[in-house]
């Protein structure tokens, strides 16, 4: 069980450093991501207080 514990631990922290990697090179287009998230969050919740008001429900 510890070696399949430990296996674990090595693969995230491989996955860590190779995001790391990525975010790192790739500057332009983590900020570009984080600007659609954040854009279809608010569009949803803007769509969900439409529907709200439009429900009648307060």
């Amino acid at each position: 069980m510890t070696n399949s514990k430990e296996l674990e631990r090595v693969a995230k922290e491989l996955k860590n450093k190779n995001a790391k990697e990525w975010r790192d090179k790739n500057k332009e287009k983590v900020k570009q991501i984080n600007r659609n998230y954040w854009l279809r969050k608010a569009q949803k919740k803007l769509e969900a207080e439409k529907t709200k008001d439009e429900s009648g429900v307060m």
